[in-house]
């Protein structure tokens, strides 16, 4: 469980390292989710996009196989961690 924290804390580290220089960060990048999904299954889940804005939380968006609508998920959602958890072992191997 602490892994699953630590992880997700580096990640947002370095997604708070590249933000943009000069320029204060509400003034160039406004949070994509405003509102967060939390009772979505994975099976409801064709694709996801993980997005990493100064400032914002980890922003975790769905398209939904049954529309083309596209909502936020909260990150903190247990098969999100584990997603996450499952891509950063990947990316630490290769």
């Amino acid at each position: 469980m602490a892994r699953r924290g630590l992880a997700l804390l580096l990640l947002l580290l370095l997604a708070a390292l590249h933000g943009p220089h000069g320029k204060p960060i509400s003034l160039t990048y406004r949070c994509p989710c405003r509102y967060f999904e939390s009772h979505v299954a994975k099976s409801q889940i064709k694709h996801l996009k993980m997005m990493t804005v100064p400032g914002c939380p980890l922003q975790v968006i769905a398209r939904l196989k049954n529309s083309s609508k596209q909502i936020c998920i909260d990150s903190k959602l247990k098969w999100i961690q584990e997603y996450l958890e499952k891509y950063i072992q990947k990316r630490a191997k290769m």
